[in-house]
């Protein structure tokens, strides 16, 4: 007799878990597993927090389909597995799935494969997409039509069911031939360099004190920037504890405005042009912004945060720029890793005008691949030729 527990779609067994024991049994199963293909969908255009609406597991052999939705699971077996440092968990783009079982556990998932970083690190293209890099390495085509749907409502269509197992199904195809290149490439310690950032408590643990980074500052005064970091971290907490948005609570534009006129009280609040305009600033938060912004004002010069002046760029930088990002194709190129990898306009700059700049460009890898070669560059003992039809680079005699 079929386990009522699972279904048979396009003939392979899917297991569709909504209760505890169900997933308790699978996860007994993944545990003994060397890797696992996994996945989520969620929402999260109406809250401030990720709704986590199914997790998607394959083994190579078992096709998981986990409803974090249903009352009678929870999910503390198939978190156990995350935390289990002997298996390989491969993601793609795994940022935002780290996230929402972090905010749930307050755990990192352990021995975490980011399939998007190591297409990077190959020469791939610059944040390759999932369905771009399945078609160029196993040749299929993804059935993208219910990646847009909402994925809390239930049930779930045979539709979406399929397209999410499939995520996972080519995600499993995917790791061993990326690896591969990473192994025959020797990029192995390139690539764990960059996963310790996406797998660092530091990327995602929100804390309110920090959220004026968000907001643009450069062109406000001192008094001014005290208002921003407090209405920021206001917003912050404010949209934490409700659960919404953060431009729910006030967006952008109107703490820019905020900033700027420094209201004193609700007459000179209800005369601007934010405070009026319908979802840009709430009315019932009226007294608590006209008190954050009398404790902007009157924040010590020393507990301002302390950001780097904007560096007035020399004449000719442009020029120089160009002619370093020229080393830079060329070194991509070469190397077979995409430029946004390597540096980014900002890292060149810096670059130019600092030889020893605090930037990733001029540390571990990238500096012995570009780094190095772009201050040569800079200081003359190496110049950039065309050679039958090729950029090469020569030294100075």
């Amino acid at each position: 007799m079929k386990d009522k527990k699972s279904f048979i779609l396009y003939k392979s067994l899917m297991h569709y878990v909504k209760d505890t024991n169900h997933l308790a049994e699978l996860c007994s199963k993944l545990n003994k597993s060397k890797f696992l293909a996994v996945d989520t969908e969620f929402i999260r255009e109406k809250t401030y927090w990720p709704k986590l609406c199914l997790i998607q597991v394959f083994n190579g052999e078992d096709k998981i389909i986990i409803d974090p939705l249903a009352k009678e699971l929870d999910l503390k077996p198939f978190f156990k597995i995350l935390i289990n440092n002997e298996i390989v968990k491969i993601f793609h783009s795994g940022r935002q799935d780290i996230e929402i079982f972090y905010n749930l556990t307050k755990k990192i998932p352990k021995n975490i494969y980011d399939t998007q970083i190591a297409a990077m690190v190959c020469g791939f293209g610059d944040s390759i997409g999932y369905e771009n890099l399945v078609s160029q390495l196993l040749g299929k085509k993804i059935d993208k039509t219910s990646r847009l749907t909402n994925w809390s409502n239930r049930p779930l269509s045979k539709k979406q069911i399929n397209y999410a197992i499939s995520d996972v199904t080519h995600l499993f195809e995917v790791y061993p031939l990326i690896r591969d290149k990473i192994i025959n490439n020797k990029r192995e310690s390139w690539f764990k360099e960059e996963i310790k950032i996406l797998i660092s408590k530091k990327t995602y643990d929100l804390n309110p004190n920090d959220s004026w980074k968000r907001l643009k500052y450069r062109n406000l005064n001192r008094n001014s920037i005290g208002i921003l970091v407090e209405l920021a971290k206001w917003r912050e907490i404010k949209a934490q504890e409700k659960d919404v948005p953060r431009g729910n609570i006030i967006r952008d534009d109107a703490i820019y405005e905020l900033c700027s006129s420094q209201p004193k009280n609700e007459e000179d609040l209800n005369n601007l042009r934010s405070f009026n305009r319908r979802g840009s600033l709430k009315k019932e938060f009226t007294e608590e912004i006209l008190q954050i912004i009398d404790k902007g004002k009157s924040m010590k010069k020393e507990k301002l945060p302390k950001f780097k002046p904007l560096k007035r760029l020399p004449t000719g930088i442009s020029s120089k720029v160009s002619i370093l990002k020229i080393l830079l194709d060329n070194i991509s190129e070469e190397y077979g890793v995409a430029q946004k990898l390597i540096a980014n306009k900002n890292d060149l700059q810096e670059l130019v005008l600092d030889d020893q700049a605090d930037i990733k460009t001029l540390k571990g890898w990238r500096y012995k691949i570009f780094g190095k070669k772009a201050l040569d560059f800079k200081n003359g003992k190496i110049s950039i030729k065309m050679k039958n039809d090729k950029v090469v680079l020569e030294a100075e005699k």
